[in-house]
């Protein structure tokens, strides 16, 4: 098992996009994914019109219950996928939103932040991909 990482899913992945593949190491158990129950309430919002995806995702998912609540991100939302991130620990949190008022550091203590394209294409994920 590789790194461990808490993915801020914003839309579902286009086909043959980097945050597509990442789904797929998830759901090939190549990789561990975590989420909060609140990270789970945005995702059931915002892939509502996915709901066969959104219960794959769930059924992979392995869940983290954070005991600190955070006020680090402008976005306040996301500050839940931080909190799980260090609940965890993660190694990463891997998101397009990268945007000022957004993930706009590059690691939060020690949890990196990457797109889904710099992680795709980063060291830790080249033997998973290799595996698919």
């Amino acid at each position: 098992m590789l790194d461990t990482c808490v993915l801020k899913l914003a839309t579902i992945p286009r086909e043959n996009s980097p945050s597509a593949l990442i789904v797929e190491i998830v759901l090939r158990d190549l990789a561990e994914m975590w989420a909060s129950p609140a990270m789970l309430e945005e995702y059931a919002e915002v892939l509502a019109d996915e709901p066969e995806f959104l219960a794959e995702l769930v059924r992979r998912v392995r869940l983290a219950y954070p005991l600190t609540v955070l006020d680090v991100i402008r976005h306040e939302p996301d500050n839940r996928f931080v909190e799980c991130a260090l609940a965890v620990p993660a190694d990463f949190i891997v998101t397009v939103n990268t945007a000022r008022g957004h993930f706009d550091r590059k690691d939060y203590d020690g949890v990196r932040v990457a797109t889904p394209g710099v992680w795709v294409n980063s060291p830790e994920a080249r033997p998973l991909i290799a595996q698919i």
